[in-house]
């Protein structure tokens, strides 16, 4: 028969906040939370709602936890916000809490510190961490140095299968992945790899050079861009790839939960710039910084408006005639924008995913623009018999039905050049594609509606 007592003492054990009671804690309340409870709350729920607190609500929750439970909630936030929290620390505790993260993630909190309070927290770390830390802090961020974990738990060549399952043991803290562990030599050349069921399942006498796998795939240099790294993780499905010098020493690895970072990361980057957002913009940002990051491609939008409505006024006396042409604009120019943006959206995803090869842009080029067309025509053979019955024209009818087939033709040609040319440009294909997109099909397509409605109906 079960104990119910204990039942109900590990459901006690469990109570813990939930984001709502955080988020709905006012300000006089926050030292009346329960110490106990908070550490109990997932660090996720803790960090997320720190973000959301000015720095005297965070100093209170933070002095509240553990210190163990600070790195915790520090490692689920955005780096600058931890950086803040670190900054306002005693550097006592600054710095063991640093030294409590693990290397990346620390270097990545490091990166957004003032330059004198950076130098000072790794002056003040012992010897073998700081420098540990100041070569991560040595690689640009978005490159596989700049991500890797350097706590690397390699196995040697010479030692037994045995030796090698009680070196893992002893070094628990540094195999943060023991799916694949990785062979070096002695002077820590990487020359092998060896899944752990292998491992388990093999005479213990046996040395590690005669069950290894030498041919090593997934291998990355530091210089590496980031978001390259995590395509050849997501196309190799390891958990893991090994990072290696110039001289093919074993530096570090990249875990799944890096490659799964900076994949959300580039995603947003990218829909946030495709239509002129800042890319690591958020919605608990400064009004003034955000304004500084859009109102520049709105200034562009309203410029091109401008240019949009010199286009009208050029057609002015032929619309005045026939002022049925005014209606359909807006129709034309939507839905070829719409068609446009539908052929960027996969543009830019195969050219983020490496589905592009050398030589692939015209033919994709070419077959985008022939479904922009293609779409033209049954959309508009569609608006052609609505707008005859409508307007009780044919004329009217064959004149939407013409100018959306030319303008949803040029929109999937300009939607997919878009991001090739600025590629090539060696610009972010996502910066504001979307905002030359509409600008062209815009202009583009007023320009052929009216000229085609001028030529036919007038």
């Amino acid at each position: 028969m079960p104990n119910h007592k204990n039942i109900k003492d590990r459901k006690v054990v469990l109570k813990s906040y939930t984001f709502e009671e955080l988020q709905h804690c006012a300000d006089n309340d926050f030292k009346n939370l329960d110490a106990i409870k908070l550490a109990r709350t997932p660090p996720h729920e803790i960090g997320a709602w720190l973000e959301r607190l000015p720095s005297e609500g965070r100093e209170i929750i933070i002095k509240k936890l553990p210190v163990d439970g600070v790195t915790d909630v520090l490692a689920e936030m955005d780096a600058e916000d931890s950086a803040e929290i670190i900054s306002e620390m005693r550097d006592a505790k600054a710095v063991k809490i640093l030294g409590s993260l693990a290397p990346d993630d620390a270097a990545d909190l490091l990166r957004e510190l003032e330059d004198d309070v950076r130098a000072k927290l790794l002056d003040k770390m012992p010897q073998r961490e700081s420098a540990t830390l100041q070569n991560l802090l040595t690689y640009d961020h978005n490159t596989a140095g700049g991500v890797m974990t350097p706590n690397v738990a390699a196995l040697t060549t010479h030692m037994t299968v045995d030796n090698a399952i009680e070196f893992l043991r002893k070094s628990r803290d540094m195999a943060e992945n023991t799916d694949s562990i990785y062979v070096v030599d002695d002077k820590r050349h990487l020359v092998g790899v060896l899944n752990v069921q292998k491992l388990l399942w093999t005479d213990p006498n046996t040395t590690i050079e005669s069950i290894m796998c030498e041919n090593v795939e997934g291998i990355c240099t530091p210089e590496q861009d980031k978001e390259t790294v995590a395509h050849v993780m997501a196309r190799s499905h390891f958990n893991t790839l090994p990072v290696v010098d110039g001289q093919r020493r074993l530096i570090g690895i990249i875990t799944h939960d890096d490659v799964i970072d900076i994949l959300r990361e580039e995603a947003t980057e990218d829909i946030q710039k495709l239509h002129g957002a800042g890319g690591d913009e958020n919605i608990h940002d400064k009004i003034s910084y955000s304004i500084l990051r859009r109102t520049p491609w709105l200034v562009m939008n309203l410029c091109i408006a401008f240019l949009t409505a010199s286009v009208i006024h050029f057609f002015e006396a032929k619309i005045a005639q026939r002022t049925i042409l005014a209606v359909f604009m807006v129709m034309i120019t939507g839905l070829s924008g719409n068609s446009g943006a539908q052929t960027l959206a996969i543009s830019i995803r195969g050219l983020a995913l490496g589905e592009y090869q050398s030589g692939d842009s015209p033919g994709i080029i070419l077959r985008e623009t022939l479904k922009g067309l293609l779409n033209g025509i049954i959309i508009g053979f569609i608006a052609l018999i609505v707008t005859g019955f409508w307007a009780h024209d044919a004329k009217v009818g064959m004149v939407v039905f013409v100018a959306m087939v030319l303008n949803m033709g040029l929109s999937g040609f300009v939607g997919s050049c878009i991001p090739v040319l600025l590629t090539r440009l060696k610009c972010d294909p996502a910066q504001s594609s979307y905002i030359f997109l509409t600008s062209i099909t815009d202009i583009a397509g007023m320009f052929i509606f009216l000229g085609i409605g001028s030529y036919l109906l007038l």
